[in-house]
């Protein structure tokens, strides 16, 4: 397993890019961790030595370009987020935590989680597919890196005015998940929510979106309508 917090940090970040189809650079990192690209870049060569990614693009006048994980590092990430995706399951499913605070202590919780506790925890949970926020919890037969494929999920920044769609899952390639999320909770826009773009704006060379929303288990008649910065919605995947 990996020795260090920044190591788990970036073999999680990368297999979320790869599920999200993001391309997976050194500055993409960077942007994430509020870090250099040389210190990126160090992190990288740490990481290759370790034989947990492989960086084809070097070479290319682009130096971390085209970073994957191998299949060492991908079975590593895969069982990182596992962790802490059970971990926030179930911190908010059985302890009651609301889905920030579970997020945050899902951190704590992870460290040393040994192979039988992840089981009990399955088996408690009733098998979860996703953590509370949406994202999928990587299995021996569950194919998690095409879930979002499969799904046939878009960002809510890319559908078009007037569709409804609901809610699948809230992206954790952001510099602060916390504040995210609890700005999206505090507007209902959580999985299984129904939402709907009902206008654009650009001021100020700023994209923004005005979007109606319908929280999870209840009527239309609830719906609220809220405004996301255009970059926000991008981190919002929806499904029709």
């Amino acid at each position: 397993m990996p020795t260090t917090a920044v190591t788990r940090e970036y073999l999680e970040t990368i297999y979320n890019l790869i599920v999200e189809g993001d391309p997976v650079i050194g500055a993409r990192l960077a942007e994430k961790f509020g870090v250099s690209p040389a210190n990126v870049a160090q992190t990288l060569e740490r990481m290759q030595k370790d034989g947990l990614i492989s960086m084809p693009g070097r070479g290319r006048g682009k130096a971390g370009e085209g970073i994957e994980l191998t299949a060492q590092g991908k079975e590593e990430a895969e069982a990182l987020l596992r962790q802490h995706r059970l971990a926030e399951r179930f911190l908010v499913d059985v302890l009651g935590m609301d889905w920030v605070k579970g997020h945050e202590e899902a951190h704590n919780m992870e460290r040393g989680m040994s192979a039988d506790i992840e089981a009990h925890l399955m088996k408690l949970l009733n098998n979860p597919r996703t953590c509370p926020h949406g994202n999928p919890i990587p299995t021996a037969t569950f194919n998690t890196l095409e879930y979002l494929r499969e799904q046939k999920a878009v960002r809510l920044s890319t559908v078009p005015e007037g569709k409804q769609v609901k809610v699948l899952l809230i992206s954790e390639i952001v510099e602060d998940e916390s504040a995210m999320l609890t700005q999206l909770g505090k507007m209902s826009i959580m999985p299984g929510a129904r939402v709907t773009i009902v206008a654009r704006h650009e001021d100020d060379h700023a994209h923004t979106v005005d979007v109606q929303v319908v929280p999870r288990d209840v009527q239309d008649n609830a719906a609220h309508t809220v405004t996301l910065p255009e970059d926000l919605a991008a981190k919002i995947w929806v499904v029709s």
